[in-house]
């Protein structure tokens, strides 16, 4: 699988806006007034974005002044709009109260800009949605939805994709995503840390690290005790470090398992380039604590960039134009990065 290149500058970032009674909206606006962002196509309702805009109080001109994606359209400046979705009414579109049809309309926003951006090989960035709003839209096609990861893994039709996320001072991918916390140690397997591990590897060397050294965390407390707090570290976990140091070879150094408040303190400290964790909680507590609002959440094992901001809907402060675009603004541009670079360790066959 390689990732597509382009040597005719960055190209469009792919923009879903997410949940319509959310934050997602504002803050894709907010970036697209930053300077530092190139080309943007935002995917979504024409009125919601203009309700956003005047929320936050941009002039309702400026986006009534953005043209519509055409389908032979592949390099233009500013701005473009996709907004070929279901009406949406205002009751639908109410700050902090989403409705079943903006629960349908977010994940349909979701599926057309993987559309658009596989089609012309352009990265995607997705504005936060609610999983529980749009597993109960009243589609039966999407009861199950657990995430933006797992849904794009299956559109892509991916044999697996992996949950990483990434600010300054650290990168780490997740072993496990959004299952709940008495699955994981059932869940757990060799080839699950392999994949998790050569993943956030590959990342690394995209991102331009040189022979990265990446801790491996233990599921359980201190590395389980030699197994008198638990055997996964042993079944699953040991032998896969050495799995994933057979495909590596010299392009990155491993090192675990090793407990997880160790692997983060000391890769918080610059001791690690990388931390692969074993659960969803083990790698965004500390992450966000890292830096809320600025790490990039990158779906790794697709075959085209995506990235997201690291926190969620923001119920509580939608609609008042005060949502912090930074997480956003560093998305986009982890996106359009991640969109110019290919893959650096080919999978086939491991």
């Amino acid at each position: 699988m390689k990732l597509a290149r382009s040597s005719a500058g960055p190209p469009p970032v792919v923009i879903s806006l997410g949940c319509p009674s959310g934050i997602g909206p504002e803050v894709a606006l907010k970036a697209f007034a930053s300077r530092s962002i190139g080309a943007l196509v935002f995917v979504g309702n024409r009125e919601l974005l203009l309700r956003s805009a005047e929320q936050a109080g941009f002039a309702r001109a400026r986006i009534e002044k953005i043209h519509e994606l055409s389908e032979g359209e592949h390099r233009f400046s500013g701005a473009r709009i996709f907004s070929d979705f279901p009406p949406l009414r205002a009751s639908e579109m109410q700050p902090g109260r989403p409705s079943a049809q903006g629960g349908l309309n977010q994940l349909l926003f979701v599926e057309e800009a993987f559309r658009i951006a596989k089609s012309r090989r352009w990265p995607l960035c997705t504005a936060p949605v609610s999983k529980e709003a749009i597993a109960r839209s009243g589609s039966a096609r999407v009861v199950k939805f657990r995430g933006h990861t797992e849904w794009l893994q299956k559109l892509d039709g991916a044999d697996h994709s992996v949950m990483c996320f990434s600010c300054a001072q650290l990168t780490c991918s997740l072993v496990t995503t959004h299952v709940p916390l008495k699955r994981v140690p059932r869940l757990l397997s060799p080839e699950l840390v392999v994949r998790a591990t050569v993943e956030l590897v590959d990342l690394l060397l995209r991102q331009g690290h040189v022979r990265p050294l990446v801790a491996v965390c233990s599921l359980n407390p201190h590395a389980g005790e030699g197994e008198l707090l638990g055997s996964e570290e042993t079944s699953a976990i040991v032998p896969a470090i050495a799995r994933a140091r057979a495909i590596l070879g010299r392009r990155a150094q491993l090192i675990g398992p090793m407990g997880a408040e160790t692997a983060f303190r000391k890769g918080a400290s610059g001791s690690f380039a990388g931390v692969v964790a074993m659960y969803h909680d083990q790698a965004t507590i500390p992450m966000k604590l890292l830096d809320f609002g600025g790490a990039v959440n990158i779906t790794q094992g697709l075959s085209i960039a995506r990235t997201s901001v690291d926190h969620g809907t923001a119920y509580d402060i939608a609609g008042q134009g005060i949502a912090d675009p930074r997480g956003m603004r560093e998305a986009i541009k982890m996106a359009a990065r991640l969109g110019r670079v290919g893959r650096k360790i080919d999978l086939k066959g491991w």
